[in-house]
């Protein structure tokens, strides 16, 4: 990182003078306290150096995790080259830009890191910030758990308060690999905290008959969603945007218009692209 380079020559210039303090003249003292000083500007401004870095020089994707992308998403197969390379980009900034919390487990593993970076990066694919900066800290469980705000064993939650989404790495991963069979809690949780975090966003109200309408699209009903997730009431605009997402060619015949906000809203069409 950036910002631990800047250091080296701060850190060595005062260990030069606080030597010449000790073994010739104390005065040489006196020229410790820019380096200090310098080195506590940039530990205090270290994140939005290391940042203004990576972006410069977006890292590159784990060879694995790339072909996980290719294996199992269907929107960045789509891509072309370049944009192929943007998202891979992304996801990666994405990935240093959060941090995620193991619950119940030694770490959070990669591939999770990475479908979890997907989910809000294709989201925000066509938007020039892809960052939810609301939702930093990402809490990954090995399967449902409970929480503080739903006692009941549940499968992911959004905790406005404290900034927080919590995610069953289980049902992700099941989601990731059988589309059809699992619902993709990712693209759910990103799709309600897409609002909350980009509030200028002009996306549709989802209609009163919502619910009749999604049915046609996903090959889950609402009952089904609610078992799954593990927690009743379940935000319609999120299952909107994640099966816009996940089901685009479905979503834009059942729903044309609100397919249509959708893109204009978001930038990007999930089935022809970046517009």
């Amino acid at each position: 990182m950036l910002s631990k380079w800047l250091t080296i020559p701060f850190a060595l210039a005062a260990l030069v003078f606080l030597f010449l303090a000790w073994e010739q003249d104390y005065q040489y003292a006196i020229y410790i306290v820019p380096s200090v000083v310098c080195l506590a500007v940039i530990y205090a401004l270290s994140p939005q150096i290391d940042w203004w870095w990576y972006q410069k020089h977006p890292p590159e994707l784990d060879p694995r995790l790339r072909k996980l992308l290719s294996d199992h998403l269907p929107f960045y197969q789509q891509l072309p080259a370049e944009g192929k390379q943007r998202f891979r980009q992304r996801v990666a900034l994405f990935m240093i830009a959060n941090e995620f919390i193991p619950k119940g487990m030694d770490s959070v593993p990669e591939d999770v890191k990475g479908f979890l970076a997907a989910s809000a990066v294709q989201l925000t694919f066509g938007m020039e910030n892809f960052l939810f900066d609301r939702f930093e800290r990402i809490v990954v469980y090995p399967g449902p758990f409970p929480s503080p705000q739903y006692p009941r064993w549940h499968a992911s939650e959004l905790f406005e308060e404290d900034g927080v989404l919590l995610f069953s790495a289980d049902h992700l991963m099941h989601a990731v690999r059988s589309p059809q069979k699992y619902f993709h809690l990712g693209m759910y949780e990103y799709g309600r905290a897409i609002s909350l975090c980009y509030p200028d966003l002009q996306l549709p109200a989802p209609p009163p008959d919502i619910w009749e309408q999604l049915e046609k699209v996903a090959p889950f009903t609402r009952n089904q969603l609610e078992k799954w997730i593990g927690l009743p009431q379940i935000d319609p605009q999120g299952v909107s945007l994640a099966l816009f997402a996940l089901f685009p060619v479905r979503f834009r015949e059942i729903l044309p218009d609100r397919y249509r906000q959708f893109v204009l809203a978001l930038g990007f069409d999930p089935v022809q692209g970046i517009e």
